[in-house]
């Protein structure tokens, strides 16, 4: 829906609540409330895919520092077993 387009349709509820009794047409207060609510419901999907194209974005830098990390890991988990099988025949000797 175009700005345009929203704001006739704002208008047009502004003029349904003025000259309708919601109390007596219960039709009108569904109508203006579908309305609403979904403009509201667009507004909340183009935000949602917004913030997840900005995601996207940023997930292959993520991805690769998780990599990183992980070689990180797997070098220290290394020297460690290094160091414990060292310590072990240490420890036999003894």
């Amino acid at each position: 829906m175009t700005d345009m387009e929203k704001k006739v349709m704002l208008r047009l509820c502004a003029k349904v609540i003025q000259y309708t009794d919601f109390e007596t047409d219960r039709e009108a207060e569904q109508l203006v409330n579908w309305v609403i609510l979904d403009n509201q419901r667009k507004q909340n999907n183009n935000e949602i895919r917004s913030l997840m194209a900005e995601y996207k974005k940023g997930e292959l830098e993520r991805r690769e520092s998780i990599r990183e990390a992980l070689e990180r890991g797997k070098e220290i988990c290394g020297r460690r077993n290094e160091l414990y099988e060292s310590q072990q025949e240490v420890k036999h000797k003894l």
